[in-house]
């Protein structure tokens, strides 16, 4: 009687005890970069590197502003860009300075704090006697291959060059063709695509190139007016009046595509599925739903026709929000079965975080007018509700640690400059860093930007500061 009096007991503990217990993922972070986990308010103790000074030194610091690419975990390609591509005003004191910025691509250690390596596309340019500035709209890895593909237009031309991943130096420089403004640009995975349009109201033509062996046209061919094509990892598809066509990236050679891609009403690619919402899930009207199609065109799935509104892909869902029925619905990546709806939400947005170790997704709610951002976290697999989260007016989630996630707010800078962390499992608010200019999460590490261009790792106050970083050669 005793022992069972004292196990009553303890079950009764661990029922009291066990809801206050924070919950945290366990799986290897989503989208393949483990991001920094920083419960403290963080310092900017840790490495420091001037990007002005390897990227542009030649143009005013209160003129750029930095983007930055992941490679893998810990590095990054890093480059320049005008304030105005991130919605700035372009003015006469910025416009002509930052003409040609962006040329110059650095590789860096976010461990260390140091540039592997800084190449001036601008060099490889002038070996083709295109010497005016260049305009860098691209830049990308090529996955396995040690390679780095970059798309620039000088001088009225289109060029594709390929850097080495592991000294910056050239490979292949190329020209394209004539730069126009219907000029079309795809590459995922060594598909490079590019089209334009030949003549106004005229037919789009393509050529696809391996991104290993720039030099060779694979195929070219013609498209349709409207110009509808899709980069998929081993091969193109294009649409033409009389159906659609599939590429094969290492052949070249043409067959039919089992869908109409020009009939799909927008799509997003995950792991070489496409996935598109048919009929009325795109116009709000009348039957709706959503189908998967594999590479090849062929019809894995079709879900239920009541299923309508924006999409999105998380780590084990096609995430779709209807805003006018309020509700959001989580449809499995393999079957497009509905594994639950939420049907009491006001939500604009339903997402996964960069970063993640669990299959949460995250329920926005934006109010109509100023106010605070409020989002819910709902379980992936079953849709319970779990932490509810408060974010300043205009902020958006970011990206997400093993415990904390963090969002992105509008801060002096007049961007989004503060960055807001708040633990994933209760909700609650942990701290807020504000930047003098930017502030992202770059291959795993959290970097503070300030106006002289200078980047600085954000640390937790009980980690050792690391030596100043080089800024490359």
């Amino acid at each position: 009687m005793t022992y069972a009096v004292v196990a009553l007991a303890a079950l009764a503990t661990t029922a009291l005890v066990a809801p206050t217990q924070p919950e945290y993922g366990a799986d290897p972070p989503w989208q393949g970069v483990e991001v920094d986990d920083l419960r403290q308010e963080p310092g900017t103790t840790g490495w420091r590197v001037d990007l002005r000074a390897a990227l542009a030194p030649e143009a005013p610091a209160e003129c750029l502003r930095y983007r930055a690419t992941p490679v893998e975990q810990g590095l990054a390609l890093v480059s320049a860009a005008g304030a105005w591509t991130y919605g700035f005003a372009n003015d006469g004191d910025c416009a002509t300075p930052t003409q040609g910025v962006g040329t110059r691509v650095g590789a860096l250690d976010v461990d260390r704090g140091t540039f592997r390596w800084v190449h001036d596309v601008a060099d490889d340019l002038a070996g083709l006697d295109l010497t005016g500035p260049a305009l860098v709209s691209s830049v990308t890895t090529v996955p396995g291959a040690g390679l780095v593909l970059v798309r620039a237009a000088v001088d009225g031309e289109q060029v594709l060059a390929t850097l080495s991943l592991e000294t910056g130096r050239p490979v292949e420089v190329v020209e394209t063709g004539s730069a126009g403004d219907g000029d079309q640009f795809q590459t995922v995975g060594a598909v490079v695509v590019t089209g334009r349009q030949q003549g106004v109201g005229g037919v789009y033509r393509y050529d696809l190139r391996d991104a290993r062996d720039l030099d060779r046209v694979v195929w070219s061919g013609p498209a349709s007016t409207t110009g509808v094509a899709l980069a998929l990892t081993d091969r193109l598809v294009v649409a033409r009046a009389d159906g659609s066509v599939q590429v094969d990236l290492v052949t070249g050679v043409e067959r039919p595509w089992g869908a109409r891609l020009d009939r799909l009403i927008g799509y997003v690619v995950h792991d070489d599925v496409v996935y598109a919402p048919r009929g009325g899930a795109a116009t709000g009207r009348g039957d709706a739903g959503f189908v998967a199609l594999t590479a090849g065109g062929e019809r894995l799935w079709s879900s239920d026709r009541d299923v309508r509104g924006g999409y999105s892909v998380t780590r084990s869902c096609l995430a779709v929000t209807d805003v006018r029925s309020r509700t959001v619905t989580c449809l499995d990546l393999a079957t497009g079965e509905a594994r639950w709806t939420d049907r009491a939400s006001s939500s604009s947005a339903l997402e996964g975080l960069p970063g993640q170790t669990d299959d949460r997704v995250f329920a926005t709610a934006t109010a109509a007018g100023p106010g605070p951002v409020v989002v819910r976290a709902l379980d992936g697999s079953t849709g319970s509700a779990g932490a509810r989260v408060s974010l300043p007016d205009g902020a958006v989630l970011a990206a997400a640690g093993r415990t904390v996630g963090y969002a992105l707010a509008y801060g002096s800078s007049g961007g989004r400059s503060t960055l807001v962390a708040f633990d994933l499992s209760s909700g609650r608010a942990l701290w807020e860093h504000a930047a003098e200019l930017q502030v992202y999460a770059w291959a795993g590490r959290l970097v503070d930007v300030d106006v002289d261009g200078v980047a600085r790792v954000l640390v937790s106050p009980d980690r050792l500061a690391v030596p100043t970083g080089s800024s490359g050669g």
